[in-house]
């Protein structure tokens, strides 16, 4: 956090609704090759790996085994001492020294820390997203529709929360209408983001979207959409997602180089 109040964002609104499904028929284009030019590190607007911070003035503040008050208080800090935050998660709504936010920090040391009581520099999330469902929407209607103007509980609507949450490179909120182009269904993301300008890949890196063409990789005609959450030495990464093995659900799988699930592109916001 950064100031004592935290201001609610205005999300974009689109004109146009979708999920991971739909109906139009597009040739699927082959994955575009690694370009070595395009900037590997994160810009001014794409959250770090990790961010050394300082809690505020005052204290101690509790350290929590979740992002929550109900967890477990495992330890506390002082105020003005130095912290590592590793990843960030949303969580309960708490006021504290910076104001009110659901941003939790998760320390180095496993702990979390209320991102109120942390000057990070920003009133948003100072560092990637964890690897746990905290997606806002989880317990919605699928029938409904999230502020990004994707329908709740598909693989669409959670990466769109990954994209916004991890930052994209113009700055701008992602949604549905994006740069001037419709995303739609998970099929689409990797025209629309050629017509944008979004950078595709050819290989996964951390705060890519994997995103799969029809019938590439076990998705079916919707195609499919997840976070890239780690990537490993062998070349595998962790991807994050929606309704894939679950119906409507969160879940996590490990893709492997030259398997039959590899994603057709990786796409960087």
């Amino acid at each position: 956090m950064r100031t004592r109040s935290l201001p609610l964002a205005a999300l974009a609104a689109a004109l146009l609704l979708a999920g991971c499904g739909g109906d139009i028929a597009r040739p699927a284009a082959p994955a575009a090759p690694d370009a070595p030019a395009a900037p590997e590190q994160p810009s001014l607007y794409v959250l770090p790996a990790s961010k050394t911070a300082t809690t505020a003035p005052g204290g101690p503040y509790n350290l929590r085994a979740g992002p929550g008050t109900s967890y477990a208080i495992e330890g506390s800090r002082d105020g003005n001492v130095q912290v590592t935050i590793e990843c960030t998660s949303r969580g309960e709504s708490v006021t504290g020294y910076y104001g009110t936010s659901r941003v939790w920090d998760k320390l180095a040391n496993g702990s979390w820390i209320t991102d109120t009581n942390v000057y990070t520099g920003t009133d948003g999330p100072a560092v990637r997203p964890c690897i746990r469902n905290d997606y806002p929407y989880a317990g919605s209607s699928t029938s409904g529709v999230d502020p990004w103007n994707f329908y709740n509980r598909q693989c669409t609507s959670f990466s769109a929360f990954r994209i916004n949450w991890n930052g994209t490179r113009t700055g701008r909120t992602f949604t549905n209408m994006y740069l001037g182009e419709h995303f739609g269904d998970a099929h689409l993301w990797d025209d629309a983001a050629r017509a944008s300008g979004v950078a595709l890949y050819a290989k996964p890196a951390v705060g890519r979207i994997a995103q799969w063409n029809r019938y590439d990789g076990g998705a079916g005609g919707f195609g499919h959409v997840g976070y890239v959450a780690a990537v490993y030495s062998d070349g595998s990464f962790l991807v994050e997602e929606y309704n894939w093995a679950t119906a409507y659900g969160y879940g996590t799988r490990r893709i492997y180089p030259g398997s039959g699930s590899w994603p057709s592109n990786f796409i960087d916001f």
